[in-house]
């Protein structure tokens, strides 16, 4: 009863990351970044990236990864 209640909560969890990951923008940065010029410049939006959506997904995603970890580790001891 136990191991399937915990099932359930991975089974979300997982969906959890799975959107998290996909709602995020790909980053523009790379080869592509530094082509167009942006390569040293900070714009407001670096500047102010901890306040974002973005950054937001990005520790969501952390929170979901860790639940799913710790699930799993407690669904294999049981």
């Amino acid at each position: 009863m136990v191991f399937n209640i915990i099932c359930v909560f991975i089974l979300l969890a997982c969906v959890g990351v799975n959107v998290c990951i996909l709602m995020q923008n790909k980053r523009a940065g790379g080869f592509t970044g530094s082509v167009s010029g942006m390569g040293g410049q900070q714009t407001y939006w670096d500047k102010n990236k901890g306040k974002s959506l973005e950054k937001r997904l990005e520790k969501l995603t952390v929170i979901t990864t860790v639940i799913f970890v710790v699930l799993t580790l407690v669904s294999n001891l049981i």
